[in-house]
């Protein structure tokens, strides 16, 4: 069974960025970028998928130009739901294009600062353990990442982070391989859990901009639709310079090489589970660095969310992003600016849950942090019930003028419908929030962090499927170092 959306979908408060003339506007173009412009794929399988489904494709120069017709065929044929499975089947979610929206941690990063410090450092093992332990208690983040450790070969630190995953947590994982391969080792891993329900896993592919899909990407992309396995399918291109410095101008680009994704994934099995992801990044004339904590990400990342739903397919937004190194209120103003929109917007899966540094450094407590702030968020966009109960007026009438409701059965029984209460942020007076310990919102974050990990990981799988996932990573490991 799946769990209760966190938000009815008949209450869900949506805003559109871009009018319908716009979302026209831009489908148009896009589609006269893949069928005049074209785009570079590095993979012969998904060129010969193309060529064979009337594209014109040029396997030497490894150029692709797709019809629109053939974009419009495929869009007809991707799921508009799916259920995506926990090992524990009240962890599972429904991702539909109506879906209420929902918050993840950022993944893959290999990258992390320590509580206290401001200097990055690897990933090991250790952390990935850590992340994946933290991610799994936090309430509104419904899906687990990992990060890539340096410990391990580099050929299979994807490998080790879904072996985390799956050792580790109960809710279904995300994560973004290195190639088809992985996808390989994830699915011989899934197929030893005793839950036999499918998808646990979301495959995570992206466009390299402007309009290429390399070789390992595009693999990815082909062994999601070879394994049943959902993937999303993700655009990344910088604004100024792998996309056109205007706004409009690169969702058009962005568009298009999500659109050519999801055709590959569509030609290679029809009815493949494809998540429509936008994740804009703009770059700062002033420094040359490219930056997600602009205002505008948090626009074009909603306009992107109105782009995909317009097709009637699920959507994932980039999320809570930030080019803060610290937590701290830069990253905390720009999470909120980022996020917001995108999900008011409708955007079912809500990225950057612990990233700092433009997505470039992971943070335990930021992540307990931008659970918190997802709570505020799915409560904003949860609005106002009005209905008899709630209007309240034979309370209102039983209490009468000059009176309070602190002891009517009524304010208990809806006190905690309609508030959420944040773990995080302190409601006292000054004397008694400094005599309490004069924590901020930091340090209750790296207190709970540390109340997380205080006790031993839970056994959630038996010994023989644990023994069977090490030894599924020690083969991977000795093939995929043959194989390089």
């Amino acid at each position: 069974m799946a769990i209760e959306p966190a938000i009815p979908r008949a209450r869900l408060l949506r805003r559109q960025v871009l009018t319908d003339q716009d979302i026209s506007s831009i489908q148009q173009s896009s589609l006269a970028v893949l069928e005049k412009v074209g785009i570079l794929i590095e993979h012969p399988r998904a060129l010969a998928l193309l060529a064979e489904a009337g594209a014109a494709v040029n396997p030497d120069s490894q150029h692709a130009k797709i019809p629109a017709a053939l974009v419009e065929k495929a869009l007809r044929t991707v799921p508009s739901e799916f259920l995506l499975a926990g090992q524990d089947p009240s962890r599972d979610v429904v991702i539909g294009h109506d879906s209420p929206p929902r918050g993840r941690p950022v993944m893959s990063l290999d990258w992390i600062v320590d509580y206290g410090t401001k200097k990055r450092r690897e990933v090991t093992r250790k952390d990935l353990e850590a992340w994946v332990r933290v991610a799994e208690s936090l309430p509104n983040l419904p899906l687990v990442t990992g990060v890539y450790p340096w410990d391990v070969p580099l050929e299979t630190r994807d490998v080790w982070a879904a072996e985390a995953m799956l050792r580790l947590a109960t809710k279904p994982i995300l994560m973004a391989p290195f190639s088809g391969r992985t996808v390989l080792w994830l699915s011989r891993m899934l197929n030893t859990l005793p839950d036999q329900r499918a998808p646990k896993a979301v495959i995570f592919a992206s466009c390299n901009s402007p309009l290429i899909y390399s070789h390992g990407q595009m693999d990815a992309v082909l062994g999601a639709a070879k394994y049943d396995l959902p993937v999303m399918v993700n655009s990344s291109a910088v604004t100024g310079a792998t996309a056109p410095v205007s706004l409009a101008g690169t969702l058009v680009v962005m568009n298009a090489e999500i659109l050519a994704g999801i055709v590959v994934a569509q030609l290679a099995k029809p009815g493949t589970k494809v998540i429509y992801a936008g994740h804009p990044v703009v770059l700062d004339m002033h420094t040359s660095i490219v930056s997600m904590g602009y205002t505008e990400v948090g626009l074009l990342a909603a306009a992107l969310v109105d782009l995909g739903r317009s097709y009637g397919i699920p959507t994932a937004s980039n999320g809570l992003t930030t080019d803060s190194h610290a937590c701290d209120e830069q990253a905390a103003v720009e999470k909120m600016i980022t996020g917001y929109s995108a999900v008011l917007s409708g955007a079912v899966l809500n990225g950057g849950a612990g990233s700092l540094a433009t997505v470039g450094t992971a943070s335990l407590e930021q992540l307990v942090i931008d659970d918190d702030i997802y709570e505020r968020i799915l409560r904003m966009c949860r609005g106002i019930d009005c209905n008899p109960e709630t209007l309240a007026f034979d309370v209102i009438e039983a209490v009468g003028p000059n009176r309070h409701y602190l002891a009517e059965p009524h304010t208990l029984e809806y006190l905690r419908r309609e508030f959420s209460f944040s773990k995080l942020a302190t409601r006292l007076n000054s004397e008694a929030w400094i005599e309490s310990g004069a924590k901020d919102c930091v340090e209750l974050a790296a207190d709970r962090v540390d109340s997380i990990l205080s006790s031993p990981a839970e056994p959630r799988l038996d010994p023989p499927v644990l023994h069977e996932l090490r030894r599924l990573v020690a083969t991977a490991e000795q093939e995929e170092k043959q194989a390089a």
